[in-house]
């Protein structure tokens, strides 16, 4: 047995002090007071920061020198789990932005060997794609050439792989009949609305036909006036989960102050990183066209933003200093409220007894994070 220790422990709901998590043959055996440690254990005390459940990242593109949509291979998850574990996440959604449909069913082929291998217990929890089923007006960075109609043979065809793991989809509800989310839902494709100009009609009625969160909430959706309320407000007034770029470029640290406050326990924060996350990159290709590093962020020719150069823990750290979120509301956008998106929160997510020990620790003074 081991017992890891720190300033504080986040068991995915609450902030404890003067706690240890303990854990034996990689699992977590209990959460319990540093009192009643026993002396045979092995402690291992991380510092004066805050253990928490492994970070869970359900949207990135690639980190580390690599992008999935450029090489769909288990090289590149490999890459990206191994660039990540550095950073403190241990579970992610590998994401696939709008291409050639054959790539996507390589994507997700890539995904089931991985799988094939691993299983859950290594790093990649399912996939993120992302298109190619959105619109046109919203489709930001995504290349507009591959952007289609949802036909029922290539829906069919993404819900083949849905019970080998979880798949989230991004969609522009007006895009789509009744008929089709509701076969996207009764087969356990996780929806989330994105890349869209709906209504806040059409988005509502994708809602409560099952559609359950939201990709990148404010960026690439219809906006909010006095008389066209959009997308953006009809996932806003409803039950419904959202992702959130918290780079202070994407999203005002006033609308994540509000979202807080309108929505506790309903978003979580994604990195939408790509390639030159990670690394020493200046430039990189995303989907054929040369993306820029400037500064914090990266742009195409255009200034139209491209990704996120983010990693989790400094979205963390953005919310807690800038956005003014408490620790334990900011810790469970990073842990337990995706893994509920994905409806794994009896597996990851949470200190819970029978959880695997996948955790991570958070220097709350500089906010640097790793996997222990």
């Amino acid at each position: 047995m081991q017992a890891y220790t720190s300033k504080y422990v986040f068991d995915g709901t609450n902030l404890h002090a003067n706690m240890a998590v303990v854990t034996e043959h990689n699992r977590i055996k209990d959460l319990i007071p540093l009192s009643k440690l026993e002396a045979q254990v092995d402690i291992i005390n991380c510092g004066a920061g805050v253990i928490t459940p492994a970070f869970i990242d359900l949207q990135v593109n690639g980190c580390g020198g690599v992008l999935f949509n450029q090489n769909i291979s288990l090289n590149t998850l490999d890459t990206i789990y191994k660039t990540w574990l550095n950073l403190g996440v241990g579970w992610f959604l590998p994401t696939l932005i709008t291409c050639n449909f054959k790539q996507i069913i390589q994507a997700l082929e890539v995904v089931k060997q991985w799988f094939e291998q691993y299983g859950a217990t290594k790093g990649v929890i399912g996939i993120h794609i992302e298109g190619p089923f959105i619109s046109k007006i919203k489709c930001g960075i995504h290349d507009v050439d591959y952007i289609i109609e949802p036909t029922m043979p290539l829906l069919e065809k993404i819900v083949s792989y849905g019970h080998f793991f979880p798949i989230k989809l991004t969609i522009a509800p007006e895009q789509f009949t009744p008929e089709q989310i509701e076969y996207l839902v009764a087969n356990n494709i996780i929806l989330a609305i994105g890349h869209t100009n709906a209504t806040a009609e059409e988005t509502t009625a994708a809602i409560k036909l099952g559609a359950k969160t939201a990709t990148h909430l404010f960026n690439a959706m219809s906006g909010l006036t006095a008389r066209n309320a959009g997308a953006i407000c009809a996932i806003l007034a409803e039950n419904v989960y959202a992702g959130v770029i918290a780079d202070m470029l994407h999203v005002d640290k006033n609308n994540i102050k509000l979202i807080n406050k309108i929505k506790p326990q309903k978003i979580y924060l994604v990195s939408d990183a790509v390639t030159a996350v990670a690394s020493s990159l200046t430039s990189f290709d995303l989907c054929g066209k040369t993306i820029f590093v400037q500064g914090d962020k990266y742009v195409d020719v255009n200034n139209v933003l491209a990704g996120a150069n983010l990693t989790l823990n400094q979205a963390v750290k953005n919310c807690i200093e800038s956005c003014e979120i408490s620790i334990s509301d900011t810790l469970a956008m990073v842990t337990s409220i995706p893994a509920q998106v994905l409806g794994l929160e009896h597996k990851m997510g949470y200190i819970k007894p029978g959880y695997p020990a996948t955790l991570s620790y958070l220097d709350l003074t500089n906010y640097n994070c790793k996997t222990l």
